[in-house]
């Protein structure tokens, strides 16, 4: 589990200041948990890891609390943030992060935000262009590892400190949050070199005419695989319907690329739409090609978003926190057009995104 964009944890122990700092901050588009006492904000930590923790200068005297919430899970890198009424004397040495005078303004709020990095209201952020898609890659490296890396240090520290009194389901559940983080990790390794690979291929006129070469005689079974399996990980199996009408057609790309493209993007599909809503796979035979569409009815993007796929973007990164969401599918486009095929993307931001892509008949 990953931190929550615009998550803030608010501590006092007073629980008329509690509702009024939370009833000042909700405006501002924050979700607020509140914790009167230490052991209701490790709980919260435990499960819903904020952005921020705002606390009351009377927590100060705790002298240990930032270590009692990262043990429960709290992210190392998360801010403290002391409240405290303007004429309070601190000692500095004890002030985390940096204070924030009570009662709580807009210019502490936007202190608060722009402290956690993220936007405030009524802000347009700046828009850089990149150069090319390698800066952007390099630069998105260490986020996409860190994320998952910072989730397993969490639980792997919340077992390590509290292996003797934790109960059998509350190991499993910890466990099965490790694992499933260490799988991100993979995944967004696997991803990464798969890019690196295909864009060393793109310069070589030699490798690409070899690998146009490939033959994958059965697509339908390579297809069908791809996409009950993820369906069966998403637990979304009556969600999505299959129509694969190329019964012993022969298409031209390696199995394994096959496999890449309809898993990366049926992913895509699943995780960016609510379980409930349809997922259409439909393949066709066309005169000399095969025309392969996915379509779903989820978030969509918006046109700035569909101008980017040309160059590595995590689209919708910190509202959905999937890692290798954006590489997946340019692997995904680079992969169909190395192979001589085409591929095309519409969406509309609330209404989903509708893929198509064409791949060459073998001969």
């Amino acid at each position: 589990m990953s931190n929550s964009p615009r998550t803030i944890l608010l501590l006092d122990a007073d629980a008329g200041r509690r509702t009024e700092t939370a009833a000042q901050l909700l405006p501002h588009e924050v979700s607020v948990l509140v914790a009167g006492d230490l052991s209701t904000a490790q709980q919260l930590v435990r499960h819903h890891r904020p952005s921020a923790v705002l606390f009351d200068a009377s927590f100060l005297a705790q002298t240990d609390l930032r270590e009692k919430l990262f043990i429960h899970g709290l992210n190392v890198d998360v801010p403290f943030i002391v409240l405290a009424d303007e004429r309070e004397p601190l000692a500095t040495t004890s002030v985390p992060y940096g204070v924030i005078s009570r009662p709580l303004t807009d210019a502490g709020i936007r202190s608060l935000l722009t402290i956690q990095g993220l936007p405030v209201m009524g802000e347009i952020p700046p828009v850089v262009q990149p150069q090319s898609p390698q800066p952007s890659l390099l630069y998105a490296l260490p986020h996409e590892y860190r994320t998952p890396l910072t989730d397993i240090i969490g639980s792997a520290s919340y077992l390590h400190g509290h292996a003797a009194e934790s109960g059998p389901e509350e190991i499993r559940e910890i466990s099965a949050e490790i694992l499933s983080a260490a799988r991100r990790l993979l995944r967004t390794t696997d991803n990464f070199l798969m890019y690196a690979q295909i864009e060393t291929l793109a310069e070589s006129p030699m490798h690409i005419d070899r690998m146009r070469l490939c033959t994958t005689r059965e697509p339908a079974s390579i297809i069908y695989d791809a996409v009950v399996q993820r369906a069966l990980a998403h637990q979304r199996q009556m969600d999505v319907s299959l129509a694969l009408d190329i019964e012993g057609i022969p298409v031209g790309i390696m199995e394994q690329h096959l496999d890449k493209i309809t898993g990366e993007l049926i992913d895509n599909a699943l995780y960016f739409s609510r379980p409930g809503t349809p997922i259409t796979v439909n393949v066709t035979p066309g005169p000399n090609e095969i025309v392969f569409s996915i379509r779903d009815h989820g978030v969509g993007m918006n046109e700035n978003e569909l101008h980017q796929i040309g160059a590595y973007r995590q689209f919708r990164r910190k509202s959905q926190e999937q890692q290798g969401v954006g590489l997946g599918l340019i692997i995904a486009k680079r992969l169909v057009e190395l192979h001589g095929g085409t591929f095309t993307i519409s969406s509309a931001l609330g209404l989903g995104t509708s893929i198509s892509f064409t791949l060459p008949r073998a001969v």
